[in-house]
């Protein structure tokens, strides 16, 4: 396969059709990536492509021909001013596709700087030399919190909303800041003159004097070194931030031994720089929590709280003091597809990757994981091997048994019984039903079930409907006597139907009708370090309310326990085993917690874990497409955010408050692979690169299949 060839191979005939006949690899990769499809045309530009390879190749020295010696011939091949987009295109091609990378030219327009092949030693001198200057005038006044600086007309420096800058003063004084806003303008005063001044509107005319293009930027403030808080007085000189100033800007806070790190940003060199969050605003005891909002399928919301999951993870092996141990472990809802149930698809070492760090589509990413590795303990080939991952799975109906899962092997069963479920109080039953079932009346009568369950002490589904359904058929009047208590007959015979239903049918395997000998899924026995995945993907809407119920509610009451016998003294056995703090992750949050007044079974326990789970060391990372549709109050006890790419409605919504307006339109446009983050431990939110997930890079290096990955 040409995509795992090695560059100094010599190419075959089937390699070289693999990149100039059509229907083969560099054909479908431009109907792919390049999007040279469905329209009049298309067909022709992708020929135009590939004949232009066949040229290059033909003009390649022989013998033998390898993808190394087509890239120097593209390398030294003149780009005439009507194909300069046809070479760029076969350029990216063998860069991003084969993994052969090739010097271009010039600086690509359009391309992010930290997916830049080549960095040239001007680019290096940028951060080193001044690029612009501040700019306080009557209409753009500095402030303490923001200012704005004109940039210096050169093509070579690149500044786009996001990136880093810092204003220097002759005393030493730096400011760092983001950049929020970018705009350029020139002396024309509209259209009509611009229009004019091209020969009465003949574009290909030139103006015959070249006009200065101005671009200026406006900067949101976060750090300054004094400490002052005041504007920026005169016209200081302006840097591309430097990595040292970007780790003050977003760390100044935040001690080493608490830093978790959340993802990469850029300085001026194109080099990575680590951004850190303070576990102690993340875990509890502080602030807690951590919501991650975008589009589905190109935010990659899932990928990156697994990032921040394996970082939370990474914390074990630092131990904050001789007496205590930041021990935390996590368990995650797989709730669609099989994002998550794969995450141990990893070779045996780290060595796998070495021969892929250079790949110039993959190569950033493993470089990073090293980075994340070497620098803050992130291996989740380690805890591979240590069995530290582990996948649970509802068990199935069918008589031969097996789990409601894509995956089969290494995944624990689980279900539960009515004991199992009423020993977490009778709110537990309530996810069983349909909110609009659940009335005062309804809600009276489930609590004399759970009684009567608890009373009878091995009551199963079964006797306690066969108790009430006698009730309903003995009773004389309106109002039977179920339990200590009198319910009117209609409720009775509604949750008779309604539960026979639910168990018979939508919760079928997962809650076991008449019997009490159960597997529920072992929550006692998690230990720090530990990741849990549960699958509830195939399990129905009751289904998921029951399970993430039932694992919050009983993790709440160890985490709950566990710390007031440490705080008195008394903290020992199983329990002490136990981690300090344990973080759920769970996707499509706005389904469990929806906005307003929509009820939901399990609303009640999630806003009470945003108040009180920082307390007891329990932490939520929720999920969703739109965060205008989850609860303001989870939203209030959240210190983190994140968004990726989001719909234009969506972002404008006051629930993206923390996020500056040119930073609104960023997120409109962002690509798969970064977030805008705000911690409550940062003045501003920063533009975040995080790798592709290390199970998908595998996946993609042992296949050779270099599609999307999210």
């Amino acid at each position: 396969m040409i995509t795992l060839l090695n560059p100094e191979e010599s190419l075959s005939k089937e390699d070289i059709a693999d990149l100039v006949e059509e229907n083969k690899e560099f054909d479908k990769w431009l109907k792919r990536v390049k999007k040279i499809s469905n329209y009049p045309h298309a067909r022709f530009d992708r020929e135009k492509r590939r004949e232009k390879l066949r040229e290059i190749i033909k003009k390649t020295p022989q013998p033998p021909i390898t993808l190394k010696r087509i890239v120097e011939t593209i390398e030294l091949y003149i780009e005439q001013e009507d194909q300069v987009d046809i070479i760029q295109d076969i350029k990216e091609f063998f860069r991003d596709n084969l993994g052969v990378e090739v010097k271009f030219k010039e600086i690509e327009i359009g391309k992010r700087a930290e997916e830049r092949p080549i960095v040239t030693e001007r680019e290096k001198l940028l951060s080193g030399r001044i690029i612009g200057r501040v700019a306080p005038t009557i209409r753009t006044p500095a402030t303490p919190t923001e200012f704005w600086f004109w940039l210096e007309d050169d093509d070579s420096i690149r500044i786009e909303t996001g990136s880093l800058i810092t204003a220097r003063s002759k005393t030493g004084i730096r400011i760092t800041g983001l950049v929020s806003e970018i705009q350029s303008i020139t002396d024309i005063d509209g259209v009509l003159d611009s229009y004019y001044a091209h020969s009465l509107g003949k574009p290909e005319e030139e103006m015959p004097t070249k006009l200065p293009s101005i671009v200026s930027a406006k900067v949101e403030v976060i750090r300054r070194s004094d400490g002052r808080n005041e504007p920026v007085k005169g016209m200081w000189p302006v840097f591309s931030a430097t990595a040292k100033e970007i780790r003050e800007a977003y760390g100044a806070e935040i001690s080493p031994e608490h830093e978790i790190l959340a993802g990469f940003t850029y300085d001026g060199d194109y080099s990575p720089v680590p951004v850190g969050i303070d576990s102690r605003y993340v875990m509890g005891y502080e602030a807690a929590h951590i919501n991650i909002s975008g589009a589905s399928g190109v935010a990659t919301k899932t990928s990156f709280a697994l990032f921040l999951i394996y970082s939370l993870l990474s914390s074990n092996n630092r131990i904050l003091s001789d007496k205590d141990q930041n021990s935390v472990a996590a368990i995650a809802f797989n709730v669609k597809e099989a994002d998550l149930m794969f995450i141990d698809y990893l070779p045996e070492d780290w060595r796998s990757f070495d021969q892929w760090i250079n790949h110039a589509r993959l190569g950033h990413s493993i470089k990073l994981w090293k980075q994340a590795k070497e620098d803050y303990g992130l291996d989740p080939i380690n805890w591979k091997k240590k069995n530290k991952i582990k996948f649970f799975a509802p068990m199935h109906f069918r008589p031969e048994g097996g789990v409601l899962s894509q995956r089969k092997e290494n995944v624990t069963p689980f279900n539960y019984s009515l004991q199992s479920i009423i020993s977490l109080g009778a709110g537990s039953l309530y996810t069983l039903f349909d909110p609009e079932d659940l009335d005062e009346k309804a809600l009276a009568l489930l609590a004399s079930l759970s009684d009567e369950a608890r009373i009878g002490g091995d009551f199963t589904f079964e006797t306690v409907i066969r108790k009430m359904k006698n009730s309903v058929q003995t009773g004389q009047s309106e109002w039977i006597k179920f339990g200590q208590s009198y319910h009117h007959r209609a409720t009775a015979i509604k949750i008779l139907n309604r539960l026979n239903h639910a168990l018979d049918n939508q919760l079928k395997g997962i809650i076991l009708k008449s019997e009490n000998t159960d597997n529920p899924i072992p929550i006692a026995s998690l230990r720090p370090g530990y990741l849990w995945v549960i699958d509830i993907t195939q399990l129905r809407d009751k289904g998921q309310r029951l399970v993430f119920q039932t694992l919050v509610r009983s993790i709440f009451n160890k985490l709950e326990t566990r710390k007031s016998l440490e705080i008195t003294g008394q903290l020992k056995g199983e329990l002490a085993k136990f981690p300090k703090h344990v973080v759920i992750f769970v996707d499509e949050l706005n389904k469990f917690v929806p906005a307003g007044k929509q009820f939901s079974a399990v609303k009640g326990d999630i806003i009470e874990m945003a108040a009180r789970g920082r307390s007891v060391g329990l932490s939520l990372i929720g999920a969703q497409q739109l965060a205008s549709k989850v609860d303001e109050e989870v939203l209030a006890n959240t210190s983190t955010f994140a968004v990726g790419r989001s719909h234009a409605v969506e972002i404008k919504k006051a629930s993206y408050g923390w996020l500056p307006k040119g930073l609104q339109e960023k997120a409109m446009i962002l690509e798969k692979g970064r977030m805008l983050l705000w911690h409550c431990l940062h003045k501003r939110p920063v533009l975040l690169h995080f790798p592709l997930p290390l199970h998908k890079i595998y996946e993609e290096i042992e296949r050779g299949q270099y599609g999307t990955s999210g």
